[in-house]
């Protein structure tokens, strides 16, 4: 409360206890949303974590063939490319992310005098490259969620270290203060009562 200027009085007590009855239930959402985030961004890792095994053992799998193809004048990259990525839009911890779906290739037409392996290469190629397409967009989902989690994290120290402790301190002064006043009130009539009486007598 460093700063802040407190008004003693019943209506700012009566605000405060609004504030504080606010912030206590506001904080367990706020400490679910970090738990939710944080359990969704350890599962898009595993599942990078899972990609990364796959593309691994895919390029295991083809390395009888891979110097093939690097002794070869054969350039993989002319008969394959990337068109285009489809996402589509979904919602990952109240996070609105894109989801990956598929990937469009455009593939050229394989000729007579090609060698054999260009069409096992090309089937890799699209196998690699959408598994790459879903790290990508894997990515920029765990990208997001980090930045609603240090948000949601922020607001929970908020209401931890300065809502919650700042009102209830606010309520116990405002509390003590009024206290004070009407002790101070009572005494106060009961010195002039006494000084009316005395006035009387005399």
């Amino acid at each position: 409360m460093a700063g802040v200027k407190i008004k003693y009085t019943k209506t700012e007590r009566a605000r405060q206890k609004k504030i504080l009855k606010v912030s206590e239930r506001m904080l367990p959402l706020f400490e679910a949303m970090e738990k939710s985030l944080m359990a969704s961004v350890n599962t898009i890792s595993e599942r990078i974590d899972q990609i990364k095994e796959q593309i691994e053992k895919n390029r295991k799998a083809a390395e009888a063939w891979l110097a093939v193809m690097s002794d070869s004048w054969v350039e993989i990259d002319d008969f394959i490319s990337v068109k285009e990525i489809n996402t589509k839009p979904i919602d990952v911890a109240g996070v609105r992310v894109q989801q990956f779906e598929s990937v469009d290739f455009k593939v050229m037409p394989v000729s007579e005098d090609t060698p054999l392996w260009v069409d096992d290469a090309i089937h890799l190629m699209q196998d690699q490259l959408q598994l790459l397409a879903e790290i990508n967009c894997l990515e920029d989902q765990i990208h997001l969620l980090e930045e609603e989690l240090l948000d949601v994290r922020a607001r929970v120290k908020l209401f931890e270290n300065r809502r919650i402790p700042n009102a209830k301190m606010a309520i116990r002064k405002i509390g003590q203060k009024l206290q004070d006043d009407e002790r101070l009130t009572i005494a106060t009539a009961k010195v002039v009562k006494t000084s009316n009486q005395k006035e009387v007598c005399i």
